[in-house]
């Protein structure tokens, strides 16, 4: 099971950096301005279609390093809770990256949308709890291929609001939850256990951030 999964994320990162490069090397001398800026940014997360078929809200932080006026990499770190049926609680823990690639001629204009489509990778540590004394934590570190599209609106040249939508797709151990019945006090419960093999599972995350641009690494205009 794991030398197929390797073969995704090899193919998968091997793309993004073969376009990445390649787009790079055809930037003209104009396409340069805005490389280098830095930004710091917070964000809020909406979690979906996850296997504890509940929503789940979290937030944390981004930074932002643009790599040239159409590519720009974020470096994100999210902290999500999602109530399972209120019978537990689940938890997820995010740190990866992403390059966005932007469709617009001049995605730096102020007073304007800046639409981009983006692909990254993360890795991801979740906890699975049970209301129902006795029932273990179930445990895992995952690491996950995300892709999605998402908009800037550039309030300034230095602040922006983004709403990105991004489906992500963790591999790792599998947790089964399963909600059993207890005869002795006639009441639900969730049940956890951990799977053989790997689970590819997927969930739909949807991100609102601001996002400061605090200076310039490198090559100011």
């Amino acid at each position: 099971m794991l030398k197929p999964c390797w073969k995704i994320y090899r193919s998968f990162l091997v793309l993004v950096f073969v376009l990445l490069f390649g787009y790079s090397k055809g930037q003209t001398r104009r396409d340069s301005i805005g490389s280098g800026q830095f930004s710091f940014g917070m964000r809020n997360t909406l979690s979906a279609f996850t296997d504890a078929q509940s929503l789940g809200l979290g937030s944390g932080a981004e930074v932002r390093i643009r790599l040239a006026k159409q590519i720009n990499t974020e470096w994100f770190g999210d902290y999500i809770s999602t109530n399972v049926q209120n019978l537990g609680y689940r938890r997820d823990a995010h740190i990866g990256w992403s390059v966005l690639f932007y469709l617009n001629k001049d995605p730096l204009l102020a007073g304007k949308l800046s639409a981009y489509v983006l692909a990254g990778h993360c890795f991801d540590y979740t906890q699975v709890y049970s209301d129902w004394p006795g029932v273990p934590v179930g445990e895992r570190w995952s690491s996950a291929v995300q892709g999605g599209l998402g908009i800037h609106y550039n309030l300034t040249r230095r602040f922006d609001v983004s709403l990105l939508s991004q489906y992500m797709v963790h591999f790792g151990t599998n947790i089964i939850t399963s909600i059993d019945y207890d005869e002795a006090s006639k009441q639900n419960y969730l049940s956890i256990t951990k799977g053989s093999g790997l689970s590819q599972e997927g969930h739909l995350l949807t991100t609102l951030s601001v996002n400061y641009m605090l200076g310039y690494l490198w090559g100011k205009k």
